[in-house]
């Protein structure tokens, strides 16, 4: 790992690092990496470079002798290095001792509570890596283009959650994140912007715990399909539902035509209250509903069609079901373990399905500009069945692979 020095603002190559601040910020006009310049004559006058005496400045105030800094430490022509560091980069933010997170939009002075403040309106929390590096470090101070404290990210969790909708534990409990729902953590992604399109799905690896190959040129949908299809492979979240919990958006335009899984994160834009729901409940549930021998289970498994899952399901009209998830809409309470929807005042989450293979149960999703919900008390006339359901053929692929 390359740290640079905050006295000699060189970079230093560690296997084990020592104790380190860490920058984020928004890159603008004339910013780029300057790992192969850091040294050279007239490196410091380049665009930019005053956020790395800024930040280098901050940090021997804060005692600490080494700062990470993207345009300063990451090797861009090293392909290896640099996928290597896209993939490690939540566990790098996560590790820091303190994030510095410079705002070139705002200006001293600035009240963050106030609505329409500078802060509130600040291009950094449009931007799509951001996301990881307000989550991942527990520790969080935010400044002006002036290197002036605004204040800490556990002082202004309430402000930052209403702007982004991220749910305020998330954002005062690190480790507690990757305990939300699928659904949930993708809704902080929304409308979130990115120079390359495939980096607002790899700026999401680390808050789902997986890893991708960086290839830039295949576009966000490719690439966000690779990503559901490592999230329904990993253990902590391969028997999450809510994944599914996705509605079309108006106006969120896409060459792909949407079945069963989302092309983006902007399809869970409104799923910020989507949670899991407990296990024993819902196997007790599958298993009161369970009138043809078939036994509950949780989670997907991969097909040469798709995926096959046992879901709830009743009739809706000829050829076409309502299918129960294994979440639902509501407050989320967490049990120790996870979040999870509160039965007492969530609704659970239904989508429905069309036939597209008669006698052998193969289903496609339809009516996907709906996400619907179903009572708790009214989840009746359900009954518990083997459902394959249908996926793009390159999903398919990436399952499989």
């Amino acid at each position: 790992m390359h740290l640079l020095n905050v006295r000699t603002q060189l970079l230093e190559d560690f296997s084990d690092s020592p104790p380190y601040a860490i920058l984020s910020h928004v890159w603008q006009s004339g910013e780029a990496h300057r790992f192969h310049e850091i040294g050279t004559p007239g490196v410091r006058q380049k665009p930019g470079y005053e956020k790395v005496e800024g930040c280098c400045a901050r940090a021997l105030q804060d005692g600490l002798d080494y700062v990470w800094i993207d345009t300063c430490c990451a090797d861009a022509n090293n392909s290896a290095a640099f996928s290597e560091g896209l993939n490690s980069s939540y566990t790098c933010f996560g590790q820091a001792e303190v994030c510095y997170v410079y705002l070139h939009d705002v200006e001293g002075g600035d009240s963050p509570e106030q609505q329409g403040s500078t802060f509130r309106r600040c291009k950094w929390f449009d931007r799509a890596w951001t996301l990881q590096e307000l989550l991942a470090p527990r520790n969080v101070l935010f400044f002006t283009k002036d290197w002036e404290k605004i204040g800490t990210k556990a002082g202004l969790a309430s402000v930052i959650s209403g702007v982004t909708g991220i749910h305020i534990d998330a954002l005062m409990h690190p480790e507690r994140v990757s305990h939300f729902s699928v659904a949930t953590r993708m809704s902080w992604a929304r409308g979130r912007k990115s120079s390359k399109p495939e980096d607002r799905v790899y700026a999401l690896m680390g808050l789902f715990g997986v890893r991708l190959p960086i290839l830039y040129g295949q576009g966000e949908t490719e690439t966000f399909m690779k990503l559901q299809s490592e999230i329904m492979k990993a253990s902590d979240d391969a028997d999450d539902h809510s994944i599914l919990a996705w509605r079309s958006v108006t106006g969120v335009s896409s060459l792909y035509t949407p079945s069963l899984l989302a092309d983006s994160p902007d399809r869970f834009v409104d799923c910020g209250d989507v949670h899991r729901i407990p296990h024993d409940y819902w196997l007790e549930y599958c298993t009161q509903h369970s009138h043809s021998g078939v036994n509950p289970r949780l989670g997907f498994l991969p097909t040469c069609r798709g995926l096959q899952a046992i879901l709830p399901v009743r009739p809706r009209q000829p050829s076409v079901l309502d299918a129960l998830l294994a979440c639902a809409r509501g407050p989320g309470v967490w049990n120790g373990n996870k979040y999870v929807a509160d039965l007492d005042y969530a609704d659970i989450i239904c989508i429905r399905l069309q036939v597209s293979i008669p006698d052998v149960h193969h289903y496609e999703r339809v009516d996907e500009d709906c996400l619907g919900s179903v009572s708790i008390r009214d989840a009746q006339g359900f009954v518990l069945q083997e459902v394959h359901l249908s996926v793009p053929q390159q999903f398919s692929i990436h399952l499989d692979s």
